[in-house]
This record gives C-alpha cells, sequence and structure tokens, in this order.
C-alpha cells in the first residue's frame, strides 16, 4: 500500500493507526480483487481494455491489488491488455503522491515543535514514485529511438525490446514479484494494535473502499461512452 508507508514518518502516525490502515486496505483490497474483475466483464464491452484497466486502476487502492485484480482479468477472460491499461492509472494516481504526501509533511509540522526539517520532508517523498518515473522514462526512450530507426538503448532490436519489456511486466513483475508484493502487506498487519479500537475504523474504510470503487467506475464509464474503444 503505497501511501501508507509514506505518510506515517510524515504526520506521526502511531503503530496502531498504521496497522488499522493497512487492515483496512488488505481486507477492501481483497474483496476489489475477488469482485470487480467480473463488475468490469459485466458493464463494460469486453474490446474495450482501456476502460476496464481505467476502473480496475481507480477502483482499488494498493498497487499490488491493482494489478492482481488486472491479472486476474486478463487470466479469466483472456485480455491482456487491461493490465497495462490498469497499471498507468494506478501509477498515475501514485505519481500524485510526490506532491501530496509531503503537503500532508507540512501541514503536520506546521503546527508540531521544530515545524518541517528536511529528514521530515525526505521521509515523506515516497522513492518508488522516482522508480516508476526512472522505468516510464526508459520505455519512452527505447520506443522513440526504434520509431526513429535505431536501437532501443543502442543495444536492442525491436523484437528484444518488446520480448525483455514484456517478460519484465507479465512475468516478472506480475506473476514473480506482484505475489511478494501481496505476502508483504499481508504480514505487514500487527492485529496486536487492533486492541480496543472497535469496528468504527473498518466502517469508515468501508465507506471509502465504496467511494473509491464508485467513483472508478463512474469515470471509467463515462470514459468509455465518450470515447468507445474501435473493435480491431
Amino acid at each position: 500500500a503505497p501511501p501508507i508507508p509514506a505518510v506515517p514518518p510524515a504526520i506521526a502516525a502511531t503503530q496502531a493507526e498504521v496497522a488499522i490502515a493497512v487492515a483496512n486496505v488488505v481486507a477492501f483490497g481483497s474483496v476489489g480483487m475477488l469482485v470487480y474483475p467480473h463488475v468490469a466483464a459485466a458493464l463494460f464491452p469486453p474490446s474495450d481494455s482501456r476502460a476496464i484497466g481505467l476502473f480496475l486502476g481507480l477502483a482499488v487502492h494498493d498497487t499490488a491489488q491493482v494489478m492482481g485484480c488486472a491479472a486476474s482479468y486478463a487470466e479469466q477472460y483472456s485480455d491482456a491488455a487491461v493490465v497495462g491499461a490498469a497499471a498507468v492509472a494506478k501509477l498515475t494516481r501514485n505519481v500524485f503522491l510526490a506532491a501530496v504526501v509531503p503537503l500532508m509533511a507540512v501541514r503536520h509540522a506546521a503546527g508540531a515543535t521544530g515545524g518541517v526539517t528536511a529528514k521530515t520532508f525526505a521521509a515523506a517523498v515516497p522513492a518508488f514514485v522516482g522508480g516508476f518515473l526512472a522505468m516510464a522514462a526508459v520505455r519512452t526512450l527505447g520506443d522513440a529511438q526504434l520509431a526513429n530507426g535505431g536501437s532501443a538503448l543502442f543495444a536492442f532490436d525491436s523484437a528484444q525490446w518488446k520480448g525483455g519489456a514484456d517478460w519484465l511486466g507479465a512475468v516478472l513483475g506480475t506473476k514473480v514479484l506482484l505475489s511478494t508484493g501481496l505476502a508483504a502487506v499481508g504480514l505487514s498487519v500487527n492485529f496486536a494494535a487492533f486492541h480496543g479500537a472497535g469496528l468504527a475504523p473498518f466502517a469508515v474504510g468501508a465507506a471509502g473502499a465504496s467511494v473509491v470503487g464508485g467513483v472508478g467506475l463512474s469515470v471509467a464509464l463515462l470514459m468509455a461512452s465518450l470515447a468507445p474503444a474501435v473493435p480491431a
């Protein structure tokens, strides 16, 4: 859950607060992984991979769960393009954390003793956003070089570049590292911290997950109606 590791140092969250946040993400994201692929299949035309990927990328909170949800759809409905569309939608959301999390840190520190420090600000900037931007830049550069008649990164022809990118994304990333990421999310839940929390935080989490899912579905349906997919 990318925002969760980044936000606690920024706002001095307690272990119990972090545990409850992670548990909400795991619980409702897991429900989304099971349900949303079938919702997408029922509500969107099967040819509209962009809209389906957009829905899955917006409706689920955690990046690993988004990829799991998209991979589940791709496996059940034979549409690998959904994985890429969902990844772009979710990682575009993640990019905005580079602005939102430091802003939260500044607002929190403004009311705390000592104000904003370089250490506080640095801890608030999620490192994975930089990694995503770097990998997107590498892929864009390679594709541009091939389009201009050269070799990707001055070393790979079109078949090698596409094969390597597909292996890194569809095999290593989606099928190998995704399982590790989901396991890490689950292992980060500390049930001892729930003592005395009650059901209220999970009611709030359910409401939040419902709003996020509803907004994601509405945006994707709007896009599908405004720019319908052209059958291949």
